[in-house]
């Protein structure tokens, strides 16, 4: 049928067919009526088959922006099997040639480490890349299972949206979800009378068919808006995203839970398995007296009392009772471990990893409570969240882990593959793993603190805000470990599909820990600390780092941390995502200083900007002002963040960039009053001619780096000595103010 006004999405003359598919067979509603207001902008269509189902479809819309809310209702009077709501969206056109029609989902770089395809790509495992590391985690790129030709069904919570575009046009179709109370969508393409056929599945996560019970109703909700932007990864999906803004409940993930603030994780820089309650209080001590940002000890998988090299034990540990606690390393037991942590004056927090290993007791007396997972993974599996035996042990379990043992917050691993899989999994079938999803993350909400972090681990999440709801930071970079170049970039490639779609105010990207990363060189320290810096990303943060305090990274790590900011926008300069030779964006940027939160702050940098190098042969890079939002006519003062190198740009700045090598530059206006650098968070900036007031955040010892050298510096009321040179070192207090003269 034709729908009037799906014409103003101005994608060829489009053929639209709902239906549903019950116990594998499809089967299409009769039309029995249809309202169309254009004056009101909306619709209702009504499609029926008689004793079986109805599906009603209610639009709105305003231009080229359609909104559809479908609720499916159960009528034969007995259950039925439904497998999936479909619908066929047909002679999809852009004006150019077919062999061009091309389509960007956000999960293609996490699979196959590319963009876009072309709409008859046949996708297959040999596109897929090698998966030789990473083994806790899944493998490195695409897991058993994952790769698939319906688009959007990968496990990896991708942002949920799909752009078909044409190469040759900047004129695009974007389909998008609204709602994942129930549904998920996922996608087949193809071309038929060299126009393009898009069917889009509202299907279950877990399970092959959902049993719907006589009169139920079930409701999914969707976007389908056209864009000009198709070219431009940062915008494709801009309509979209100011609809799904709309409809998204509120967000723990965009609070400020993790945004101004770290967490130190035992697992990584080479500490993993090998912790104990004297390591990580000495850490703590060492990071409240030296590390002010950081708020959080987390302990990680290791408080098991278990061999060091079996699989990771988590959600079972309560199982065993208090033998299943490693008491020869919290000797006092969990409880007096974290009642340590608050009185150094931070905050305890926990890993739950939601695999159990076979190996184990709890799977050894009760397999009949997990998923058959071997087809991904051998040595562990999930609870089956679908039985009422298995949720009761998996509440207990949090009551054991979270509420008795005192930790107030939670990283998450290995969480998802009992709510986020899109194979035939549960045994009962009467809700989805969203629905279930929904469930087990209220269940951990209600048990940690109202202003405790809830962070994802594996599966990797590739960006989907609807996690946010719970969670208030995703992991999108696998384990950094010791450090790995191969990770690194990875990592690299990953975030850019994650940062593009600039949603981190609702939902907190985590690239995994910063830290001395004793197995790469030092170039690429640098260039994971510069990364994890420019695209605050910089969550945790990990290693022996009481043990190391003349390690030459140990300074830049303690100023790239001084303003996480967590969640800040990263903006890319020039990047044609459509090129496969242009693997990935050069050279990113963000609006404001490195040290400070707020936009616009007079006297202080008005850009940070980050060149990074993942070849393995020295490259040229180059960025122009106006890239950066900035006027190519006027002159600015580059500032070398880490060498304190002067700099200039004068329209343009290229520069020679060693292999697997960064670079990062503060952007600053050439004139008087200005602070150039610091490493210490600054809240915001008042100018007055030549007069620089600036008003800090904690307390620290700070180095601060001027234009010019200060005539006078008042701190808190008292005057300074007179400085003599441009770099100036003071004893900061909490809330302290300083007044600058030039």
């Amino acid at each position: 049928m034709q729908i009037p006004f799906l014409a103003a999405l101005q994608c060829g003359d489009l053929e639209f067919k709902p239906y549903a598919v019950i116990d594998k067979q499809k089967i299409e509603g009769i039309r029995s009526s249809f309202q169309y207001h254009p004056e009101r902008g909306n619709a209702h269509l009504v499609l029926e088959k008689k004793d079986l189902f109805r599906d009603d479809l209610f639009f709105t819309f305003e231009k080229d922006q359609i909104i559809c809310r479908r609720k499916f209702q159960n009528l034969s009077g007995q259950v039925i099997k439904l497998n999936e709501l479909g619908l066929t969206l047909a002679g999809i056109t852009f004006g150019g040639i077919p062999r061009d029609d091309f389509f960007y989902h956000n999960e293609n770089p996490r699979i196959y480490e590319v963009m876009a395809f072309p709409i008859d790509y046949r996708r297959t495992g040999e596109d897929a890349k090698d998966s030789s590391f990473d083994l806790q985690a899944g493998n490195r790129w695409a897991d058993p299972g994952a790769v698939c030709e319906r688009i959007g069904r990968s496990p990896y919570q991708p942002f949920p949206a799909i752009l078909l575009g044409n190469y040759q046009s900047v004129h695009g179709l974007v389909h998008g979800t609204l709602s994942q109370r129930v549904f998920f969508h996922n996608y087949l393409l193809s071309h038929a009378d060299e126009t393009v056929t898009m069917e889009i599945f509202s299907g279950f996560k877990d399970t092959a068919w959902l049993e719907i019970a006589p009169g139920r109703i079930l409701t999914d909700e969707w976007y389908l808006g056209a864009t000009e932007q198709a070219d431009r990864i940062e915008h494709v999906f801009d309509n979209y995203s100011k609809v799904l803004r709309q409809k998204l409940p509120p967000l723990y993930g965009a609070t400020a839970i993790n945004r101004d603030n770290m967490v130190w994780g035992s697992w990584n820089d080479g500490l993993y398995r090998n912790i104990s309650e004297e390591l990580i209080l000495e850490e703590a001590r060492y990071l409240k007296k030296h590390f002010p940002t950081v708020r959080w000890i987390q302990v990680d998988d290791g408080y098991a009392n278990r061999d060091l090299k079996k699989s990771a034990h988590g959600l079972g540990v309560p199982y065993e009772g208090e033998e299943g606690v490693a008491y020869h390393k919290f000797p006092e037991g969990l409880r007096a471990f974290t009642d340590k942590v608050r009185a150094i004056g931070l905050r305890p927090a926990v890993w739950i990893g939601g695999f159990c290993p076979k190996d184990t007791k709890i799977y050894q007396e009760h397999p009949e409570w997990f998923i058959d997972y071997s087809y991904r993974a051998g040595a562990s599996s999930p609870l089956d969240v679908s039985l009422p035996e298995a949720r009761r042990y998996m509440t207990f379990a949090l009551d054991k882990l979270i509420t008795e043992y005192g930790f107030e917050s939670v990283k998450h691993d290995f969480w998802s593959y009992a709510f986020e899989d899109s194979h035939d999994l549960y045994r009962n079938r009467d809700a989805s793993g969203y629905e279930w999803r929904d469930w087990w993350l209220k269940e951990l909400r209600k048990r940690i603190a109202s202003d405790g972090y809830l962070q994802t681990g594996c599966d990797i999440v590739m960006g989907n805000p609807f996690l946010g709801e719970f969670f208030t930071n995703y992991r999108y970079g696998i384990d950094i470990g010791s450090g790995n170049w191969d990770y690194v970039r990875t990592n690299y490639l990953w975030g850019m599909a994650c940062f593009a779609t600039h949603t981190g105010d609702l939902f907190v990207p985590n690239s995994d820990s910063v830290g001395l990363f004793p197995g790469l060189n030092d170039t690429e320290a640098m260039f994971c600390l510069n990364y994890c810096l420019v695209t605050h990303s910089m969550v945790e943060i990990a290693g022996r780092l009481s043990q190391n305090p003349d390690s030459p990274r140990l300074a830049p790590l303690k100023k790239a941390v001084c303003n996480p900011n967590n969640g800040q926008d990263v903006f890319f300069t020039k990047w044609d995502y459509l090129d496969p030779k242009q693997k990935y964006p050069a050279v990113l940027y963000f609006k404001t200083a490195h040290f400070c939160p707020a936009e616009d702050q007079p006297g202080l940098p008005l850009r940070t900007v980050g060149m990074f190098n993942l070849e393995d042969e020295e490259q040229t890079l180059s960025f122009k002002a106006s890239e950066l939002g900035l006027d190519d006519s006027k002159v600015y003062v580059l500032t070398d963040v880490w060498s304190g190198e002067p700099l200039a740009l004068e329209g343009s700045f290229s520069c020679s960039v060693a292999a697997h090598g960064s670079r990062l530059l503060a952007v600053s206006e050439l004139g008087p009053a200005q602070l150039l650098d610091a490493d210490i968070r600054i809240l915001r900036s008042q100018k007055n001619g030549h007069t620089l007031k600036l008003f800090f955040d904690y307390a620290a010892q700070a180095t601060l780096t001027f234009i010019s050298v200060p005539t006078k510096i008042i701190l808190d009321g008292v005057e300074l000595p007179a400085p003599e040179e441009l770099t100036v070192q003071a004893e900061i207090k909490e809330n302290s103010m300083m007044e600058v003269e030039f």
